[in-house]
């Protein structure tokens, strides 16, 4: 075998390897992009999933092409590229401020899911001596949900947080959309990568450049949370 024969192969299993993560990732960015478009921080359909897959992918083969060979290692390369990619478009759509470490910002961010405060419609952060379940004013919301059925499927089987024989009521519904919607910026990305990526804590621990500890903690704090309200 001479070496440009070799050498198009070894482009060609490069090749068929990053395809094969494709669908690893597509989940993950259909979901936050969805959520950053109903939420308001994004316009509706200015950004494309294939297109923040696209750019990622280009960073993939600029910064990995012959360096990185198992498929493992080159899907969680994919992951954190299209994190930190959905990270600076939320950054220059919303997050226009000082920026702190993804560390310091889950801190602080666990260190209320800890204190298990709710937030009624109005944005205003609620003791749990003030209100024991989310179901606080669920019947002044208004708009649609958020989370669409495969989404609410999805965080209630992965999460294991409510019975899944059973049908969620629309209280039920409500709770789970607020709960969800109150999540901070890093906490739902977190949970995100863990429920629509489908990703443990190493890997998303890897990604996000944090301990798995506090993967894990952000994990069980948030799941706590729903099974509260939602049972």
């Amino acid at each position: 075998m001479n070496d440009s024969t070799k050498i198009r192969k070894e482009e060609d299993g490069f090749d068929k390897k990053v395809l094969a993560i494709i669908p690893f990732v597509q989940g993950y960015v259909k979901h936050r992009l969805y959520t950053a478009e109903t939420s308001g921080i994004i316009p509706r359909n200015m950004y494309k999933t294939n297109g923040i897959i696209d750019d990622a992918i280009v960073k993939l083969y600029e910064k990995y092409k012959n360096k990185i060979d198992a498929i493992d290692d080159l899907k969680l390369k994919l992951f954190a590229l299209v994190s930190d990619n959905l990270d600076e478009l939320y950054k220059k759509e919303e997050f226009h401020k000082n920026t702190v470490s993804t560390s310091k910002m889950l801190e602080r961010e666990l260190t209320l899911l800890k204190e298990n405060y709710a937030m009624d419609l109005d944005s205003d952060l609620l003791l749990p001596e003030e209100l024991d379940d989310i179901s606080y004013h669920q019947n002044d919301r208004e708009g649609p949900s958020v989370l669409y059925a495969d989404a609410e499927k999805n965080i209630i089987s992965v999460l294991d947080i409510y019975d899944s024989r059973k049908e969620l009521n629309e209280e039920n519904r409500v709770a789970l959309n607020k709960i969800y919607n109150w999540l901070p910026f890093e906490t739902s990305n977190i949970l995100d990568l863990f429920v629509f990526g489908k990703l443990n804590y190493d890997e998303i621990a890897e990604i996000k450049d944090i301990d798995r500890v506090e993967v894990k903690n952000i994990i069980s704090a948030v799941s706590k949370n729903f099974r509260k309200n939602l049972n």
